[in-house]
C-alpha cells in the first residue's frame, strides 16, 4: 500500500481505505506500506497495533476498535497541532545541543502511539515512513527494520531512533515546520553520506509515496518486502483554478501548490499506465473523485448499485477540500472522511478486482441521507476547509 500525504485528512482518508481491507479479509495480506505525511500518522499506527488486531483475526470490528476509534477520540479530543507548536516553542528556551528533533513528532507519539521507538514497533506489516532528504533532493525512508536511502545506502535501524523523529521528518511541511536533522555519523551508511541530514516533509518529493514499488531491482535492502498487488491511497488536494492577482509571497506557495500537483500526477499517470497494461496489479484509490461516478476501463461495464451507499456527490469536493492540516477534527469530519475511503475503495475493488471485495459492505451510516442531514453535512465540511485556530483548542 502507498498511503499519500495530506494531513490528518490523508491519515482518514487511509483509515478508511484500510477499515475496508480488514471487513473483507484482505488486511492479513498487506505485508508493506510506504507512507508519507499525514498517510505516516495511519501507517505508525497500523503497524503500533497490529498485535491487538492479530489476536481479533485482523477483522473490519477490531480495525475499528482498535486503530480508527482510538485515533478519532485522539484528534478530536486535542489540538495536536497547536500542542505541538507550543511544545516547539518550548524547545527555543533550551540550550540548542540539548533539544530533542521534532516537537510536532513528540505530540503525535504521545497522544497516538505505544511504541517509542521505530525498532520497537511490533513485528507484522513492514511500515516505510518517508521523508525529503533536502541534501540529496531526494527520499529518505525509515522502517523497523532499515534505514537510508538510494543515494547513501541503507543500514540497519538503531535501537535509538525515536517514533517521534521519524514522524516529525516524515510530517515536516515546509515553512510550517523545520527541517529534523538527523546526524549519520553511526548509522552505518555508505562513507559518503554527510554527518547530518536535513529531512523535510516526504511530499516534497513523493507525495504518493509511490517509488518505493517503482524500479525494486535497483537499491533496495535485503530487508524489503516486495508486493504482487499495490493499492495508491491518494488525498491530496486537486490543483483547482485561482483567478487573482499574485504576489511575491502568494506566487511561491502557488508555485509549490503547481510541483506537488505535477509530481504528483505523474506518478499517478505512470501507475494507471503500468495498471491498464497489465504490467501491474492494483488500484488507485483518489479522494477527490466521486465513487457514484466511477467508469471502468474499457471493456468493464459499470456496475448498477455498487456505490448505493457511498456519500452524496455533492460532498465529494468538499471532502476532498478539507484542510491539509494537523489540527483537532469534529467526530463527523473523521467519519465522513473515513466513509469516502471505504466507499471508494469498495467501488474499485468491485469493479476491477470482485474477488477482492464483499458483495455487503456493512458500514452504511451515510446510506439514504435526508436532505436536511445532507444540508447539515455541506454546512459542516464547508466550515471545515480552512485552518482554524480558536474553535479546534
Amino acid at each position: 500500500m502507498c498511503l499519500s500525504g495530506g494531513g490528518f485528512r490523508a491519515t482518514l482518508f487511509g483509515l478508511g481505505v484500510l477499515r475496508y481491507l480488514a471487513e473483507v479479509g484482505q488486511l492479513k495480506n498487506v505485508v508493506a506500506v510506504s507512507a508519507v505525511s499525514g498517510g505516516s500518522v495511519a501507517a505508525a499506527i497500523l503497524a503500533d497495533r497490529w498485535p491487538d488486531l492479530a489476536r481479533d483475526a485482523l477483522g473490519g470490528d477490531a480495525f475499528q476498535q482498535h486503530v480508527a476509534d482510538p485515533f478519532c477520540a485522539a484528534i478530536s479530543e486535542h489540538n495536536l497541532r497547536n500542542r505541538g507548536l507550543a511544545r516547539w516553542t518550548a524547545t527555543r528556551v533550551v540550550p540548542r545541543t540539548h533539544r530533542a528533533p521534532g516537537a510536532m513528532g513528540a505530540t503525535i507519539a504521545a497522544h497516538l502511539l505505544r511504541s517509542k521507538r521505530v525498532a520497537d514497533l511490533p513485528v507484522g506489516v513492514q511500515v516505510i515512513l518517508t521523508a525529503t532528504d533536502l541534501v540529496s533532493g531526494r527520499a529518505f525512508r525509515i522502517s523497523r527494520e532499515f534505514i537510508g536511502s538510494w543515494d547513501f545506502g541503507y543500514a540497519a535501524t538503531p535501537p535509538t531512533l525515536t517514533l517521534a523523529t521519524a514522524i516529525a521528518a516524515s510530517t515536516a511541511v515546509p515553512f510550517l515546520f523545520p527541517p529534523v536533522h538527523l546526524a549519520t555519523d553511526n548509522l552505518g551508511l555508505r562513507p559518503n553520506t554527510p554527518h547530518k541530514l536535513a529531512l523535510v516533509d516526504g511530499g516534497v518529493y513523493d507525495n504518493l509515496g509511490l517509488e518505493w514499488f517503482q524500479g525494486w531491482d535497483r537499491g533496495r535492502p535485503d530487508a524489503a518486502r516486495a508486493a504482487d498487488f499495490i493499492i495508491t491511497v491518494d488525498a491530496s488536494s486537486p490543483l483547482r483554478p485561482k483567478p487573482k492577482r499574485y504576489g511575491w509571497v502568494t506566487s511561491l506557495k502557488r508555485s509549490q501548490e503547481a510541483q506537488y500537483a505535477q509530481t504528483r500526477a505523474s506518478r499517478v499517470r505512470w501507475f494507471v499506465d503500468q495498471l491498464l497494461a497489465g504490467n501491474l496489479r492494483g488500484i488507485h484509490v483518489p479522494i477527490d473523485r466521486d465513487p457514484r461516478t466511477f467508469l471502468p476501463p474499457p471493456g468493464l461495464a459499470a456496475l448498477a448499485g455498487a456505490a448505493e451507499a457511498a456519500l452524496p456527490s455533492e460532498l465529494v469536493p468538499l471532502i476532498s477540500g478539507l484542510r491539509t492540516d494537523l489540527d483537532r477534527f469534529l467526530p463527523e469530519e473523521s467519519q465522513l472522511i473515513m466513509y469516502h475511503g471505504y466507499w471508494a475503495t469498495h467501488v474499485r475493488l468491485t469493479h476491477l478486482h470482485p474477488a477482492l471485495a464483499t458483495a455487503t459492505p456493512s458500514w452504511r451510516d451515510y446510506a439514504d441521507l435526508s436532505a436536511a442531514h445532507t444540508h447539515r453535512v455541506l454546512h459542516l465540511l464547508q466550515s471545515g476547509r480552512e485552518r482554524q485556530l480558536n474553535r479546534r483548542r
